[in-house]
């Protein structure tokens, strides 16, 4: 990596010094912060509501106090977040914004209103039906809903344009995002995937004012980069969260890049389609419908595997590494189905289960370096 080019990577690169960092900052200054644990969270909602939405998840370390009020077979990603929760290293939040995608997610929302004190939380309900006039109607009121919980625990009104002054912003950074993917999927060169980690994990932790003009420096930089030939396999990593750097190190050492991602820590948060104009709650509504859908929704004629065979094939893609989060159930389900499909169209793929808040073990880096062999014979 050029010094322009590092120097351009390395406001992103605060989150690896101190997750929060910039949380933490802005609540020193008197800001409102607003946590959330999944991306079906209204974010624009609550960034119009006066808070610095940041996205909660958990660090590497045991789970002692988590594991005290979670059942065993919760995921590694619920009992981190909780864990810290219990310690008070979320002591910094104003809001905690729960949404019900899974079991464990709703459950743990519960746990968190008994065990942590002193921090409000809102439960958003997502349709399991990501489609049609029902789901439509429904998920409107739950907005409103959400948006008067919003007014009432912050004091401040929520006015239709300050609404669409957040929906433009955050559009705005989700363009820049998916113009960076776009310029990885041609030229993967320009950036290793432990780097566009990097950008990609901080998208989630810093303010999106800030991180779009950062964007808009880096993609300059990069849009004037000739293409370089790259001899390495190029790996498409799916799955849901991917909340350590480590993981991708990991594959990259084995001799790849990862040039391309479907994770709900990735790409997948930044494919949210323009709505047409109207009134906000239903733009809102509508864009939230639209995305592609988590596996623990469903969406009439939605085709999980199609997405990974476009990226597959638009990407010039090698192979595929599922990274599974042990003890999650609805990318558990899909597993077997997007595996056959990608046999059928000759991809190779390697499923990897793994615990989000524990450190790299040696069993994963061996498994992706046989993984690898295979693609290089």
């Amino acid at each position: 990596m050029n010094s322009d080019l590092r120097e351009l990577i390395q406001p992103f690169a605060k989150v690896h010094e101190d997750l929060y960092y910039f949380a933490k900052k802005a609540k020193q200054e008197s800001e409102k912060v607003a946590g959330f644990l999944c991306t079906y969270s209204p974010q624009e909602l609550f960034h119009a509501g006066g808070y610095f939405p940041v996205r909660v998840i958990g660090e590497e370390g045991g789970t002692p106090l988590a594991d005290q009020w979670l059942q065993p077979y919760a995921c590694s990603f619920a009992k981190g977040v909780l864990n810290l929760g219990l310690t008070g290293d979320f002591s910094f939040l104003d809001l905690v914004v729960f949404s019900h995608t899974c079991d464990t997610m709703q459950n743990l929302a519960e746990v968190w209103r008994r065990r942590v004190e002193g921090t409000p939380i809102i439960v958003v309900s997502t349709p399991n039906l990501n489609a049609g006039e029902i789901a439509l109607t429904y998920l409107k009121r739950e907005l409103t809903r959400v948006k008067e919980e919003v007014e009432r625990i912050s004091g401040n009104k929520i006015r239709d344009e300050k609404l669409l002054e957040s929906m433009k912003l955050y559009e705005q950074h989700r363009n820049n995002m998916n113009r960076l993917y776009q310029l990885r999927q041609a030229n993967p060169s320009l950036l290793s995937g432990t780097e566009m980690f990097t950008v990609v994990l901080s998208s989630f932790l810093m303010k999106k004012e800030e991180h779009s003009k950062l964007l808009e420096n880096l993609i300059k930089e990069l849009g004037s980069k000739s293409p370089q030939e790259l001899k390495k396999p190029r790996i498409l990593v799916g799955g849901s969260v991917c909340q350590a750097q480590g993981f991708i190190q990991s594959i990259e050492a084995a001799g790849v890049v990862v040039s391309d991602d479907d994770l709900c820590m990735g790409s997948r948060s930044y494919v949210l389609p323009s709505v047409p104009q109207g009134e906000p709650m239903d733009m809102l509504a509508q864009m939230y419908l639209s995305r592609i859908p988590c596996p623990a929704f469903h969406k009439p004629g939605y085709d999980p595997a199609e997405v990974y065979i476009e990226k597959v094939r638009n990407g010039h893609i090698d192979g595929v590494i599922f990274l599974q989060t042990k003890f999650c159930d609805p990318y558990a389900f899909n597993y077997p189905y997007l595996r056959k499909r990608l046999e059928q169209e000759g991809v190779p793929s390697l499923l990897l289960e793994v615990e989000q808040n524990q450190p790299v073990p040696e069993a994963f880096r061996t498994r992706v370096e046989a993984f690898v062999e295979t693609l290089n014979r």
